[in-house]
């Protein structure tokens, strides 16, 4: 008779802390993901405002926080209120970074949970470079731009691969894989085969997974701090004996 083979044991590094999710430092990183979702609702308003025609095809991400009027890269660029995509993608930067470093104990699971993580970060920071550098103003835009692209893009399928492996995170790093799949695929296609006429969307592709994921990813944390702590609640609220007593 051949003895049953027993499950392998989750690893404890592989296992968020048990009272990580219910700390303040990990809840405040969540939100500054979270916080991301402002980047989205900027764009839109900023767009609004634009009194040449914008595409979301031919136009860049970038156009929208141009300082000047005029031709750029062949595109009729002129956004009047820039300054506002300015400051949020300053925002948005110093957003990831934070939640990448306050989220350590929670997401950081093994070399790959900190390594994907540390490669957000520096996502972040090009992120808030691209917006102390307008396109227009400064040759350090399009460098920045890239480290926040290709950055976060390295560090989705790192932190997502991770996390795959980790329970109660899998859907998260499955989505975090997926999501980081399809812009690396977007960002190879749009610098090679992609007309101009559909640059901003291939940019779009390969640049907006990196911040959804990250809304998504703080949503989760938040959402599953906040059923940790009604548990908590539950054990506290129980009778002295452990359970409920029959009559």
């Amino acid at each position: 008779m051949s003895t049953p083979t027993r499950p392998r044991p989750v690893p404890a590094d592989a296992r968020p802390p048990r009272d990580a999710l219910t700390g303040r430092v990990v809840l405040a990183g969540a939100s500054a993901w979270v916080a991301v979702a402002h980047y989205f609702v900027v764009l839109v308003v900023v767009r609004s405002a634009w009194t040449t025609p914008y595409s979301v095809l031919s136009n860049t991400i970038s156009d929208l926080g141009a300082a000047g009027c005029g031709e750029h890269r062949g595109r009729d660029v002129c956004s009047p209120w820039h300054v506002a995509a300015n400051v949020s993608w300053v925002a948005t930067g110093a957003c990831l970074l934070l939640g990448a470093l306050l989220l350590r104990p929670v997401l950081a699971r093994g070399a790959a949970g900190r390594a994907g993580l540390a490669l957000i970060g520096v996502a972040g920071v090009g992120e808030l470079v691209v917006g102390l550098s307008p396109e227009d103003v400064s040759a350090a835009h399009v460098p920045a731009a890239a480290v926040a692209i290709v950055g976060g893009l390295a560090g989705l399928l790192t932190l997502g691969a991770a996390l795959a492996r980790t329970p109660g995170l899998r859907g998260l790093g499955v989505l975090g894989v997926g999501f980081g799949a399809l812009g690396a695929t977007a960002l190879v296609l749009g610098a090679t085969v992609v007309p101009e006429r559909f640059v901003g969307l291939a940019e779009r592709l390969a640049a907006y997974p990196i911040l959804v994921w990250a809304v998504v990813a703080g949503a989760t944390v938040l959402v599953r701090a906040h059923a940790a702590r009604s548990r908590e609640r539950g054990v506290e609220l129980l009778p002295e004996g452990g359970g409920p007593h029959e009559a």
